[in-house]
């Protein structure tokens, strides 16, 4: 699975740009967003700025929203079902790192 995902620090330059990662993951493995954002994180960049909460997998608090392939979604909850992911922090919110944005 190929992962496009939105980078910006505004501590640095503030503009944005786009990493790509290769994720072994198959649209057949049923694993959420947040599984992929996880193995990013632990495998090849771990300065990947995400929402992560301990009891997430719920989709009760929302605060892991992005967009997901142009549709806002939430990353717990939301099956990573395409062989290209496309992951972008939401519109119309500041952007504090990444895809954290502020509340």
């Amino acid at each position: 699975m190929q992962v496009q995902i939105y980078r910006q620090d505004d501590e640095h330059d503030g503009s944005g740009h786009y990493d790509m990662f290769l994720v072994p993951y198959t649209d057949e493995d049923k694993v959420t967003v947040m599984d992929v954002l996880d193995y990013i994180s632990l495998h090849y960049d771990g300065s990947l700025a995400y929402y992560k909460h301990s009891v997430c997998d719920h989709g009760i608090c929302g605060r892991c929203g992005l967009r997901i392939n142009g549709k806002a979604a939430l990353a717990c909850t939301t099956i990573a079902e395409t062989p290209l992911l496309l992951l972008e922090p939401l519109r119309k919110k500041d952007v504090v790192r990444d895809l954290v944005t502020a509340p």
